[in-house]
């Protein structure tokens, strides 16, 4: 009776492991996942093709299957759901070696104790936040915004307090306090009065050490500019070079042929106002505009002589069909200057954008709207301290005919006349850079 019950048990376990391997295989199937396990007549010779099967399947096969050694997975090795995909030969490798390597390049490690491996994840080591200490510095010239820009790349684990997740340039940034906790804004660089840095004792005794270096006062110059309009004929040559020779008369310079020079050329030994004195003394020099600013490196000054006139703009029509709205557009003319110096440690880059126009009846284009007519001048140029240039070359021609006699008379008893004449404007700067108290 013994041996009966044994041979219907064995027969059982036989039975339930074919239909469990049977289940698995549909299983496998169903997700597209392709596993191979091949023995050979040396138990120790096995091949190995895993494709898409998960972690703690491949784990499973392969300690029952080839290893065949007491094994104990930690709970979080079999919540690691990922598919792996592998192919080993016993014949090209060691089984064990290549199986440690494997599981070691998933995280995990293997611990054996008394013959049974211990599969676990490995620890990952804490990290030790370094001691931070609080810097708090007051600007004394330049902004916050500035600074935190300028000094931001150079720590790697020090923060500024203004400093956002969302980048702004220096004129876009919020100034404190304006933006809600929370909202959209509030992620966005903040400008403040107050530089508060946060981080560890070599960087904030680095920060104390370039911050007398960057926080500079700001550089400013005086501009004295003279705008003319020369008017000569068409026989007497350019305007510019007439004034070069004004001016060489009158401080003693060698100007040389001036038609070889370009539209610009620089006094370092004259002064303005006594430029402007020779010049004042031909009539054929008018001056249209004589500003003098002060202006701050690296902003932008506007001065402007003149009228808004209205223009007509866009047509607007409402939903409800009714009548069309004309807008309006005003637009100044006359005398437009526009100034931004650079300072620099020699010299001062100097972007300048002058402008003289008026408002015409319009002959052509849209009716009732007037034209705009306009000289423009528009450079950068580089000067050093006191340096007195002139520029020129922006010029319009005109020709204006005439008639007199009796109308009853033939046109052969007629007199004509023809004025050609030739009207230039001349840009003359001089930057003096102002000289910071101490």
């Amino acid at each position: 009776m013994r041996l009966i019950f044994l041979i219907i048990l064995i027969l059982l376990q036989v039975s339930a492991f074919a239909s469990t391997n049977a289940i698995t295989e549909k299983s496998q199937k169903q997700r597209g996942v392709k596993t191979s396990f091949v023995p050979t007549k040396d138990s120790q010779d096995v091949k190995f093709d895993f494709q898409s099967v998960s972690v703690a399947q491949v784990i499973s096969l392969v300690y029952l299957e080839a290893l065949k050694q007491p094994y104990v997975i930690d709970p979080s090795v079999l919540k690691d759901d990922r598919l792996v995909s592998f192919r080993f030969d016993t014949g090209s490798g060691n089984l064990k070696l290549f199986w440690r390597e494997f599981l070691d390049s998933l995280g995990f490690q293997i611990e054996t104790r008394n013959g049974v491996d211990y599969l676990f994840s490995k620890k990952v080591p804490e990290e030790i936040k370094p001691v931070t200490e609080v810097f708090v510095y007051r600007p004394q010239y330049r902004q916050v915004s500035y600074l935190t820009g300028l000094l931001t790349p150079l720590f790697t684990s020090g923060t500024f307090t203004v400093n956002r997740s969302v980048h702004a340039t220096g004129g876009a940034k919020n100034p404190p306090n304006s933006a809600a906790p929370g909202s959209a804004a509030s992620f966005i660089d903040q400008d403040s009065d107050t530089l508060v840095f946060q981080g560890t004792s070599e960087e904030v005794s680095k920060l104390k050490k370039i911050m007398p270096l960057v926080d500079v006062a700001i550089g400013e110059v005086v501009v004295k500019l003279v705008v003319y309009e020369v008017t000569t004929g068409k026989t007497e040559g350019s305007a510019f070079g007439l004034a070069l020779n004004l001016l060489g008369g009158r401080f003693g310079l060698s100007i040389g042929n001036v038609n070889s020079l370009a539209n610009s050329i620089s006094l370092k030994s004259a002064n303005i106002d006594a430029a402007l004195s020779a010049l004042s003394g031909d009539t054929r020099f008018n001056a249209i505009s004589t500003p003098q600013l002060r202006v701050k490196s690296g902003t932008q000054a506007r001065l402007t002589v003149g009228q808004d006139v209205p223009t007509l703009g866009a047509v607007t029509y409402s939903q409800n069909g009714g009548q069309p709205v004309q807008s309006v557009e005003y637009r100044s003319s006359g005398v437009i200057l526009d100034l931004l110096p650079v300072v620099r440690e020699s010299s001062v880059d100097m972007t300048i954008d002058q402008q003289i126009s008026d408002f015409a009846k319009t002959q052509t284009g849209v009716n009732n709207s007037p034209t705009l007519t306009k000289r423009q001048l528009s450079t950068t140029v580089s000067v050093a301290d006191g340096e007195l240039v002139l520029i020129g070359g922006l010029t319009q021609d005109k020709s204006t005919d005439t008639h007199s006699g009796m109308s009853f008379l033939p046109k052969l008893f007629h007199t004509k006349s023809n004025d050609d004449s030739r009207t230039e404007i001349i840009l003359m700067i001089q930057v003096t850079k102002v000289q910071q108290a101490l």
